[in-house]
């Protein structure tokens, strides 16, 4: 039996616990070397779990591999709060969120309140907001040179439309057009969405200058 995975990730993934678990297409193939298309569907069961820091019990959709990973943590709550994004994706990225959020909330809140929680989960909260730090500080910088660069675009554009009006008012030699350096896209789908851009405002120039010699020729 031969087979592999299938991206992208189906919907019933956000509403459970899968743990990246994905439909697996493949051959099934026999003595006589004939392939037959199959899948392998993840072992999906229902269970109720307690969540001690939210103080919930919630019925969740969830693979058995999930399971024993959760055995393996000594806890749900563990398994929520210390497992890496990529494995949560949906109801596991909200619940992280929300026991994230009460831990922050609540301070006061110690691993002795709880039976089942690990100091880890503290810990956790404290390196992620620290690296959630880091990154509003690194969004910010960027943000804040971009509005600079922005502002130096303006000026030059400023200084260059002052020595044009020279230019026409006292004959002098027009200066040479202003050249600005353009950002490149860094991956391909941002220089997938930036041709799109493009081509649209290229259609809504095109349909606009249509438009004005439509009703020149009727002035006419």
């Amino acid at each position: 039996i031969r087979g592999g995975d299938r991206m992208p990730r189906a919907g019933r993934m956000l509403r459970g616990l899968y743990h990246g678990k994905v439909i697996k297409y493949g051959n099934k193939i026999s003595h006589s070397d004939k392939k037959t298309r199959r899948r392998w569907l993840p072992n999906v069961v229902r269970k109720e779990y307690y969540s001690e820091i939210l103080d919930e019990t919630m019925n969740l959709r969830i693979v058995t591999n999930v399971m024993r990973t959760i055995d393996k943590y000594e806890g749900f709550d563990n398994y929520i709060v210390l497992t890496h994004p990529k494995y949560l994706e949906g109801l596991g990225m909200n619940l992280k969120d929300r026991m994230l959020e009460k831990l922050r909330r609540e301070p006061e809140l110690t691993p002795s309140d709880f039976l089942n929680v690990s100091p880890k989960c503290w810990d956790y909260l404290q390196r992620f907001d620290a690296l959630k730090a880091i990154e509003e500080a690194r969004l910010q910088k960027k943000a804040e040179s971009r509005n600079q660069r922005a502002l130096e675009i303006e000026e030059k554009k400023l200084e260059y439309r002052r020595q044009c009006r020279e230019a026409t008012q006292y004959g002098k030699p027009v200066p040479e057009p202003l050249k600005i350096p353009k950002s490149k896209p860094k991956t391909a789908k941002l220089k997938c969405i930036q041709q799109r851009i493009e081509r649209r405002e290229r259609r809504q120039r095109n349909v606009e200058r249509i438009n004005r010699l439509r009703h020149g020729s009727k002035s006419h």
